[in-house]
């Protein structure tokens, strides 16, 4: 169901959308949902948040999600004791943290102090990876509550310019 209502976004590039069972059930697909914004694109959280919501995932359901994983291509700012991802080419922005509360059991330690050492440099960051706050539970109450208008992302990995991957 929430990989239906994912792969109806418009600006979810269609040919990128994977669902990976990792056959840990025979009764229910547990697994991973993966995909990229088209080309010129950005997937809005929100829109992500309403299609899901819009679905049956919103009533009496038993699935839920573990974590949501964004990599988000922006510019990062100390402002005062935050660090802060704008968004390019839109108005949308993180709070990048060290910790949250929704990511897997073997996530591994937050990247956040080596970002920021990198930033304090003058390095400037081209992209973050990390966990957004509050996708984590039975779907019902996730998608009660409205999506963040700042996410908190657990910074789990950082592109610096110039730099060929993560």
């Amino acid at each position: 169901m929430a990989r239906d209502a994912t792969a109806r976004l418009y600006d979810v590039d269609q040919d990128s959308f994977q669902f990976q069972k990792m056959n840990l059930s025979e009764k229910y697909d547990i697994g991973v949902i993966t995909f990229r914004a088209k080309k010129g694109k950005l997937i809005d959280l929100r829109k992500l948040h309403e299609s899901v919501w819009a679905s049956r995932l919103s009533g009496g359901t038993r699935s839920g999600v573990i974590c949501l994983e964004v990599t988000a291509v922006g510019k990062v700012e100390l402002r005062e004791d935050d660090a802060i991802l704008d968004v390019r080419d839109g108005d949308r922005s993180f709070i990048l943290v060290n910790d949250v509360n929704a990511k897997p059991e073997d996530a591994k330690a937050s990247e956040f102090a080596a970002l920021r050492q990198a930033v304090e440099r003058g390095q400037q960051i081209e992209s973050v990876t990390g966990y957004v706050e509050g996708w984590i539970g039975r779907w019902p109450s996730v998608l009660s509550k409205p999506p963040a208008e700042r996410p908190r992302l657990m910074v789990t990995g950082f592109k610096a310019a110039g730099e060929n991957s993560e």
